[in-house]
């Protein structure tokens, strides 16, 4: 499958797709898929493209697989290696912009899913949900993807988000869950001024670093099992005019905190609250992201299964690392894994991926849809 799985990774790569544009990846994939039965479903929003792809199944149950077209901007040219949409292959590595987030990862389900059929296996049903704005706002894409299958009464009875999950080996790690997000945006407020009339101004600063001490002191608690702790961090602090003589009116902080089910968005908001209270403030929070996490269960267990099968690894079920689509399939009820290739270029200059771990993806996909069960 590799071969296969290279081939449809680079013509993605080649695609320039810089979120939230598509660059006609989702027409390719239509393409590659409609020889196979799949029927396409459009649901565009907000200049994004969306699509799910549809195929009746031989077998019970329906599988899921979500994913994204768009990457994040390449950053100065001069600096990569290659043209980052030039899919160049050397030394054993696919170099180019989505090589790992997450164009090789669909690439590596298109493969497996093809090669199967192509043996004449009978599968579940499936469906593919790819979008364009999983890398910008995430407000006009799977979100939308996920409720006309609901509304439609389509759920999947499971969903493997392809984003790159493992750490040093592709397998290694099975994202079981996420954290959620919360964000704060704080306004301190004081009265400009003179320095040297201090006694005629409020400093904003001096109000904000007391309270950011008590928010950044608050205790989280214990985590709820599998989850690592809550955490809190300033992000960006701004005050003052950049002149030295000139006493700060206000001060802007943002905060972000990510936290796991043992802690909810409505007591975080209380206890951000009370650390500020004393202090003339103004506090929007945005609830970014709800925490989830997918159960024990014969899901779960065969993901472990077709892991172990098809690359000899045993997996660790994590709820690491920032936000994913997942949290929209699993706030509808949907179990969730996520299920990549390794993430150790990411986001940067110069992003690639290992032939070797194309092939080791593909067959885990083969392995987990061929083999898939509503029951386990």
């Amino acid at each position: 499958m590799l071969d296969l799985a290279l081939e449809i990774a680079a013509e993605l790569i080649r695609r320039p797709s810089v979120t939230p544009e598509d660059g006609g990846c989702q027409d390719y994939i239509e393409a590659l898929l409609q020889p196979y039965g799949f029927q396409r479903i459009r649901i565009d929003r907000g200049g994004v493209t969306n699509s799910i792809f549809l195929r009746q199944g031989e077998r019970a149950g329906c599988l899921a697989f979500a994913g994204h077209t768009d990457v994040v901007p390449t950053g100065p040219l001069i600096d990569w290696p290659h043209d980052p949409f030039a899919a160049v292959v050397e030394n054993g590595m696919l170099h180019g912009r989505g090589a790992q987030d997450m164009k090789g990862g669909i690439a590596c389900w298109l493969a497996a899913t093809m090669r199967l059929l192509r043996d004449g296996v009978p599968l579940p049903s499936m469906q593919l949900l790819i979008t364009s704005d999983e890398e910008g706002e995430s407000i006009d894409g799977t979100v939308h993807l996920v409720d006309h299958l609901q509304r439609q009464g389509m759920l999947p009875d499971a969903a493997v988000v392809g984003e790159p999950s493992s750490q040093h080996s592709v397998g290694d790690t099975v994202r079981r869950g996420r954290r959620g997000v919360l964000q704060i945006r704080i306004r301190f407020g004081g009265k400009q001024g003179h320095s040297a009339y201090p006694q005629d101004a409020d400093n904003a600063i001096h109000r904000a670093i007391p309270a950011l001490l008590r928010v950044i002191g608050l205790d989280w608690g214990k985590p709820a099992p599998g989850f690592p702790p809550t955490t809190c961090q300033i992000t960006n602090l701004n005050g003052g005019t950049g002149a030295s003589n000139v006493i700060p009116g206000h001060c802007d902080a943002l905060l972000d905190i990510r936290y796991n089910p043992a802690n909810t968005a409505d007591e975080i908001e209380s206890m951000i609250r009370k650390a500020c209270n004393g202090v003339h403030v103004e506090l929007k929070f945005d609830r970014v992201a709800e925490a989830f996490s997918t159960a024990d269960g014969p899901f779960l267990d065969g993901v472990t299964r077709a892991i172990r099968e098809a690359v000899g690894t045993e997996p660790r079920l994590d709820t690491g690392g920032g936000t994913s689509d997942g949290r929209f399939l699993a706030k509808a009820g949907v179990a969730v894994a996520e299920i990549g290739l390794t993430n150790s270029t990411i986001h940067q200059i110069g992003e690639c991926v290992a032939l070797e771990e194309l092939a080791a993806l593909s067959a885990i996909y083969a392995t987990l849809i061929r083999d898939f069960e509503v029951n386990g």
